[in-house]
């Protein structure tokens, strides 16, 4: 990566408090849980980064006085939002602009669900030195499209500059896609997003493709995640023992609770917070 500033953030969607349970989804609460967790561990191993929350107005109202509390930036958006259309709204900080630069250079879109882990970072680090615009990871047997919407990252400036849109309603124009079916966001990602960046040309995207999705046609995609030096702990390294693979949606709870206990003590402000949910934060109670 050329010698520029560099401003991260890892992108969630969290909406539909007042709503039914869509099919497959978790319950609402282990969303919440999902978030304190995920701050604990970005904040470990993407210490630089902003945190980003996208949210309706609905779920703001509810749990306000908590997202308060929390180290991070809670952004609201409307409610009624149609289901897959709410979940790339973790493209919007894409956009943020604070003159004279973007906001953020980079920005990576991540599931609530799924725990970051040191080999993710890792990747992240290997697509940040490569320099290109768009980022993509499979990491399971199940993973099998180009581009999956919590395991994708774009350089900010690069996207809006390929893409020619310069605002988050303007990625839709032009698309006929019904958002209320599970599944349209990754449809919209893979038949819009992919093509500028995956070009036989000129391509700009860093592909880590392990398990799942096929060889891609582009030279130079990666089948494994190299064993970089991230200026972290050597002991967070363990955190690749807390889910079955990138992008996992949980945790084997054990093995986690283990890798936190070890740094409990650099979370007490969020214990304080959670002790206010003891329903929700069950790990609170111990």
């Amino acid at each position: 990566m050329s010698k520029e500033r560099f401003k991260g953030a890892v992108v969630y969607s969290l909406f539909g408090y007042d709503r039914e349970r869509a099919e497959n989804c978790f319950d609402f609460n282990s969303y919440l849980r999902g978030l304190m967790i995920n701050i604990r561990m970005n904040k470990l191993l993407f210490p630089d980064w902003d945190i980003i929350l996208q949210t309706d107005t609905a779920t703001n109202a509810a749990f306000l006085p908590l997202f308060e509390k929390l180290p991070i930036i809670v952004e609201v958006n409307s409610d009624g939002t149609p289901l897959t259309k709410a979940m790339l709204w973790r493209m919007k900080p894409i956009f943020h602009y604070k003159h004279p630069n973007w906001k953020y250079t980079h920005i990576i879109c991540r599931d609530l669900d799924s725990p970051p882990t040191y080999r993710e970072a890792q990747a992240v680090k290997h697509w940040i030195n490569k320099d290109t615009a768009a980022h993509a990871i499979t990491d399971s047997v199940s993973h099998n499209l180009p581009l999956l919407g919590g395991m994708i990252g774009f350089k900010c400036g690069d996207f809006v500059g390929m893409t020619k849109k310069m605002d988050w309603n303007s990625l839709f124009e032009g698309v006929d896609i019904d958002f209320n079916r599970k599944g349209a966001d990754q449809d919209y990602l893979n038949k819009f997003i992919y093509p500028i960046f995956a070009t036989f040309d000129r391509p700009s995207i860093t592909q880590h493709y392990v398990l799942g999705m096929a060889n891609t046609f582009l030279a130079g995609y990666n089948n494994n995640i190299p064993d970089l030096e991230l200026g972290l702990s050597y002991e967070l390294k363990e955190s690749n023992n807390i889910c079955g693979h990138i992008g996992s949606a949980g945790y084997y709870e054990a093995a986690m609770f283990k890798f936190l206990r070890n740094y409990w003590h650099d979370f007490n402000y969020l214990l304080e917070v959670e002790k206010n949910y003891p329903n929700i934060f069950y790990w609170c109670n111990e």
